[in-house]
């Protein structure tokens, strides 16, 4: 790199955090990111096991945008607004374009947790009761208008970004690009830690495909009959996650205990689907279910993670969603130990269920040298032997059965 454009990167990154940390609400901030046709949306940056990304090894980067993205996320969820820098992750560049870069993310350190909410309390006191839509709101942002979209009712929950931003961002890509192809629910924390969000999100693609089918046939206009999938990506621990992870104030699916007994767990495949949710990309990363407990951690009930106590000091601000998860491992206490072994059980009973129903479920590893690559590749082809028999042709009949995703040093 030329030391004009080594300039030219330090001013841009420069000016980009000064931006950042010169506004201290989350409403200015972007939580989407795109790749290709793919419109990416991160719901947290909190996990139940090792994070995806970092799975990927230290050595792996991405889009500068990207990184900006789930450090935005990062920063309003747990460090309340503060600016984290990434400066010094820069490491490599385009001369032709050096606004074009690529960079590690920050350190990830964030203890990992079972659940975002504390159910000892019947709602949460950062939490808004009333329902809100898709409207745009005028502390948005955005000065796009979104006239065709249909709203879609929300019920917040606790965390940040909230729900109605999320919608509100995804609501105005699926207006504006008109070569979207596909919105895809992941970040650098487990996405089914917030079903509520998770299912909102979805919700808001369906309706626009719906509104878009209804366009097409009054105005007799193919143009119009534009399809957008929903897929979900996901490390398949949602069956151990306390009350699957549904907010306080999601009544649809807790009873009136408030507890999601284990013979319910198919709640969430029930509500993915009728939410619009069609593609699951699972990592499942190894066939053996102890070397799964070493190199995920999973933090389910006890797991291997590092669960948060309430005398976990995470470094962050006067935030609530730090609360918040403080207080929710205290409330998953009650549920018992979880045996080594058992969270790899429940992933391959998630992939299993979801394949029966007719899902498109794509199984993920990453291509570490420890990892028997034969055994990962016969046990997802098991796995997915339970499809119908319409989704069976060209899923177990291909060469590999699962995506490899390489490991950088």
């Amino acid at each position: 790199m030329t030391e004009n454009n080594q300039q030219r990167l330090l001013d841009i990154i420069t000016m980009a955090s000064a931006a950042a940390s010169s506004h201290s609400t989350a409403s200015i901030l972007r939580f989407t990111y795109q790749l290709g046709r793919s419109l990416y949306t991160p719901l947290t940056s909190r996990c139940n096991s090792i994070p995806l990304p970092i799975t990927r090894g230290p050595g792996f980067v991405l889009n500068s945008d990207v990184v900006d993205v789930l450090r935005n996320v990062r920063q309003v969820e747990h460090y309340g607004g503060t600016t984290t820098s990434w400066m010094n992750n820069v490491t490599t560049a385009n001369d032709e374009d050096p606004t074009i870069y690529k960079v590690g993310l920050p350190e990830y350190d964030l203890p990992l947790v079972n659940t975002l909410y504390n159910y000892n309390n019947e709602k949460d006191a950062s939490t808004s009761s009333s329902t809100t839509t898709t409207s745009r709101n005028n502390n948005s942002g955005n000065q796009h208008n979104v006239k065709n979209t249909k709203r879609v009712h929300i019920q917040e929950d606790s965390i940040q970004p909230s729900i109605a931003m999320l919608v509100d961002q995804v609501a105005s890509h699926l207006e504006d690009d008109l070569n979207l192809h596909e919105v895809c629910i992941a970040g650098e924390g487990e996405p089914t830690l917030r079903m509520d969000a998770l299912l909102a999100i979805s919700r808001t693609v369906q309706s626009f495909n719906q509104q878009q089918q209804q366009q097409k046939q009054q105005h007799n206009d193919s143009n119009l009959a534009r399809q957008i999938n929903v897929r979900l990506i996901t490390n398949g621990l949602c069956y151990s996650v306390p009350h699957l992870g549904y907010s306080n104030n999601n009544t649809n699916s807790i009873n009136s205990n408030k507890i999601l007994l284990p013979k319910l767990r198919y709640t969430i495949l029930r509500d993915l689907i009728e939410a619009g949710v069609s593609r699951l990309s699972v990592a499942l990363n190894t066939a053996n279910r102890h070397e799964y407990d070493v190199l995920m951690q999973p933090a389910c009930y006890t797991g291997g993670g590092m669960i948060m106590t309430d005398d976990d000091d995470t470094g962050g601000g006067n935030d609530n969603n730090t609360d918040a998860a403080n207080n929710a491992s205290s409330s998953s206490s009650s549920f018992p130990p979880m045996m080594p072994g058992t969270a790899h059980d429940l992933i391959c009973e998630f992939i299993m269920d979801a394949t029966k129903l007719g899902m498109d479920v794509e199984i993920t590893g990453v291509d570490r040298p420890e990892i028997d690559k034969v055994e990962m590749e016969r046990l997802a082809r098991l796995l997915l032997s339970v499809a119908p028999k319409n989704k069976k042709k060209g899923r177990v009949g291909r060469r590999s059965v699962v995506r490899w995703r390489p490991y950088f040093d």
